[in-house]
């Protein structure tokens, strides 16, 4: 009876044990669980943040979308500028009237396509020009009006510096009193007016903060020779022709300048 007993009890514990192992594991238990009773994750929604970057990097370098060079990346726009300078270096032809330096003001008008090329209208005048002429009873004014083509390179931030070359044609025009005669001045005095074609070729900079800035400039001017007689000339126009033919100097200036 004894014996019977001790293997009713061995029994009963081996059959108690794989019972409450399974009882202590869970991760056992769920196991047998099917894939619907198993925790969904949802999906995520892949970002598009390299695309979106390289997309606003491109539309701030180049709002347009069209690209931008040299040529098109300055706005076309007017300029004017006023100044004031000196003459020198001046001599007619053959050097028979000599210069000195004389003081000039001026103004000028032009348009530059692209700040690049465009046209300039130039007009200079010199009140008291030095001709050391003994027939000329005071200093002459001398006046230059030329129409000029320009081309200009921007630099710089905004195109703030443009150096530019200029250089056209158009009219040079003398004015002053002469005496009847050299031998004998107090003879009278006759007002001589004579005009005659020349050029001028220059270069200079333009320098802006915003749309004010200054103007630079040296130029060389140069008037036709031409001895010509006109109907209804005076002999002192036709001295004052004389002396304005072949006359050249050059000319500095400098002033303040706009651009819109």
């Amino acid at each position: 009876m004894r014996v019977v007993a001790v293997w009713t009890v061995a029994a009963a514990l081996v059959a108690a044990l794989p019972s409450s192992a399974y009882a202590q594991n869970p991760a056992s238990a769920q196991a047998g669980a099917t894939p619907e009773q198993s925790p969904r994750i949802p999906p995520q929604t892949p970002t598009a943040t390299g695309t979106t970057s390289t997309t606003s990097s491109a539309s701030t370098s180049d709002p347009s979308g069209s690209g931008s060079g040299w040529w098109s990346s300055t706005q076309s726009h007017w300029t004017a500028a006023g100044f004031v300078g000196g003459n020198f270096g001046g001599s007619n032809f053959g050097g028979t009237t000599s210069m000195d330096s004389s003081v000039d003001f001026g103004g000028q008008v032009g348009y530059l396509y692209r700040g690049i090329v465009g046209g300039e209208f130039l007009a200079d005048f010199t009140p008291q020009f030095q001709m050391n002429n003994a027939l000329f009873a005071d200093n002459p004014n001398l006046n230059t009006y030329m129409a000029n083509l320009i081309l200009a390179v921007p630099m710089g931030a905004e195109h703030r510096v443009q150096p530019y070359v200029s250089g056209g044609f158009g009219s040079m025009q003398l004015r002053s009193n002469v005496f009847a005669s050299v031998t004998a001045p107090s003879s009278g005095q006759s007002t001589a007016n004579a005009m005659i074609g020349g050029g001028d070729l220059g270069f200079g900079v333009l320098g802006y903060a915003g749309n004010v800035g200054i103007r630079g400039d040296v130029r060389y001017f140069r008037a036709f020779t031409d001895n010509s007689l006109i109907n209804g000339d005076s002999a002192a126009d036709a001295f004052a022709r004389s002396a304005l033919s072949g006359l050249d100097f050059w000319r500095a200036n400098i002033g303040v300048a706009v651009r819109w």
